[in-house]
C-alpha cells in the first residue's frame, strides 16, 4: 500500500509559488485537483478548513477570488482572454475560407416567420461550408478540471438549441490542460454527449478543418 504524501505549509507554499509563475495567479478551487505538485480540494478542507482559510496562513495578500475585486478582476482577465481566442479561432478560419462565409455570433435558433431571431443565445461562429455547415463554441480555462466544468455548464444550454444534424465544435484554449485527462473523461463520461459535438483544442480543430471546402464567393 503506498505511503499517502504528507503536505506540510512550505511544501504546499512552493505549490502556490509555481502555479503562480505558470498562471501569474494563485490556484482556486478546481486547480488545485489537477496539480500533482498540490494537495487536493478535499484534503485542504480536511486540514485547514478550506483554500480561503490556507490562503491566510501562507500569508497571501489575495485570501478571496469568489468576492470583491480580486472576482472582477479575475472576471475581467477572462473576458479579455476570451476575445483573444476567438480572434485567434477567426485568423484561422479566414486561411480556409472566405470571409463571407464566416458569421460571427449568429443566433443558434432558426428565423421565424417574421424573419427575425427571437434568441439571446449565439455561436461563436458559424462557417457555411461544403459538405456541411458547423459551428464553433470557444472557450479558455487553466485545467482538464475547467474543461470539465465549463462543458458540464454549456451542455444544458446546447443540448435544447443545437440540430442534431448539425457539428458544432467546442474549441478550448489553455497551456496546462492535460489533454489525456480531457478525452479520458470523454470517453467514460456516462452521459455522452451527442455525436454531432467534438470537444477539442486549436490543433484538433485544423486537422478537422480538412474535412470541409470552401465556397467561393462570386
Amino acid at each position: 500500500m503506498s505511503k499517502q504524501k504528507i503536505w506540510t505549509l512550505e511544501k504546499i507554499s512552493e505549490g502556490f509559488e509555481k502555479f503562480h509563475k505558470l498562471n501569474n495567479r494563485y490556484p482556486v478551487a478546481y486547480d488545485v485537483d489537477d496539480c500533482d505538485f498540490l494537495p487536493s480540494s478535499r484534503q485542504i478542507q480536511r486540514a485547514f478548513g478550506g483554500l480561503v482559510d490556507l490562503r491566510k496562513k501562507l500569508g497571501l495578500k489575495v485570501e478571496n477570488y469568489s468576492q470583491g475585486k480580486e472576482r472582477s478582476d479575475l472576471v475581467s482577465t477572462f473576458n479579455i482572454r476570451g476575445r483573444k481566442y476567438e480572434n485567434d479561432i477567426f485568423g484561422i478560419l479566414k486561411e480556409y475560407f472566405d470571409e463571407k462565409f464566416i458569421h460571427i455570433e449568429k443566433p443558434t435558433c432558426k428565423e421565424d416567420i417574421k424573419n427575425e431571431y427571437n434568441s439571446k443565445d449565439r455561436y461563436d461562429f458559424y462557417v457555411y461550408a461544403k459538405p456541411n455547415n458547423f459551428a464553433i463554441d470557444v472557450f479558455g480555462t487553466d485545467a482538464a478540471r475547467g474543461v470539465v466544468n465549463i462543458m458540464n455548464i454549456k451542455e444544458a444550454k446546447y443540448r435544447k438549441i443545437n440540430p442534431s444534424n448539425e457539428k458544432l465544435y467546442f474549441i478550448y484554449f489553455g497551456d496546462n490542460i492535460d489533454k489525456d485527462k480531457v478525452k479520458n473523461w470523454l470517453i467514460n463520461r456516462k452521459n455522452k454527449f451527442p455525436e454531432n459535438w467534438s470537444v477539442v483544442d486549436v490543433s484538433e480543430f485544423r486537422n478537422e478543418l480538412g474535412l470541409y471546402e470552401a465556397y467561393t464567393a462570386v
